[in-house]
């Protein structure tokens, strides 16, 4: 009986000790598990300060690196506007070279004459109507001559081998006027061509054509009144 019941204390001894071995074990886990759970949760919050910090400094980052974006930027706008700007200058300087060396090279020959080879002659001679008479004889044949050198030497044509304009009247009381044309060239085909008749008339007359009757006054010439010869 005592055995049994040391045996039975023990074992439900033994099982208490065990139950509260049990208990302790448990209680010691609990006890880890719960150091284990605030060091859980200090790691996070050290990580999130950790990672809150990286952000800051991120963003810290960007805002000092971003004045120096902008001014990247700026200085890559500035490279190209200059370079914008050369290209431009270029090209007008090659156009400008182009034109005047066009220019050069395409200079009339016309204009270029010697004067004094010009040996040979060629005379016109023929009369006109004033739409009113002179009252000064004098100074009528002089604005009228005046104005015949002005048309023949500003001809483009004839300009460089016009000679002389001479005027003269047929009476007092007579508003017709007579007209002599003097030419001088250098070679004889230019005498039925550039001087023949007919371009020599056709100047004056277009001339007579684009008259205007209320500036030209006294100075009004009648068109149709115009008459030209060759002199032989």
């Amino acid at each position: 009986m005592t055995e049994e019941f040391w045996s039975g204390h023990r074992t439900g001894k033994h099982s208490w000790v065990l139950h509260r071995r049990g208990k302790a074990c448990s209680t010691t886990k609990e006890m880890v598990d719960g150091q284990d759970g605030e060091a859980s949760v200090e790691m996070n919050l050290l990580k999130q300060s950790n990672n809150g910090g990286e952000t800051g400094m991120k963003s810290k980052h960007k805002d000092r690196t971003s004045p120096q974006n902008c001014l990247s930027r700026r200085g890559e706008k500035s490279k190209k506007l200059i370079a914008a700007l050369i290209v431009i200058v270029l090209i007008t300087v090659v156009i400008v070279i182009s034109v005047l060396a066009c220019c050069a090279n395409n200079v009339d020959e016309d204009e270029n004459f010697d004067r004094t080879t010009f040996n040979l002659q060629q005379k016109f001679n023929g009369s006109f109507q004033m739409q009113t008479p002179f009252s000064n004889e004098t100074q009528g044949l002089n604005d009228v001559q005046r104005k015949l050198t002005e048309l023949y030497e500003s001809s483009h044509a004839l300009g460089r081998f016009f000679s002389n304009a001479e005027t003269f009247r047929l009476g007092s009381e007579s508003a017709v006027v007579q007209y002599k044309l003097e030419f001088i060239f250098p070679e004889e085909e230019l005498r039925n061509s550039i001087l023949s008749r007919e371009m020599v008339y056709n100047v004056f007359r277009q001339f007579l054509y684009d008259q205007n009757e209320e500036e030209s006054g006294i100075m009004f010439i009648v068109p149709t009144s115009l008459e030209m010869h060759t002199m032989h």
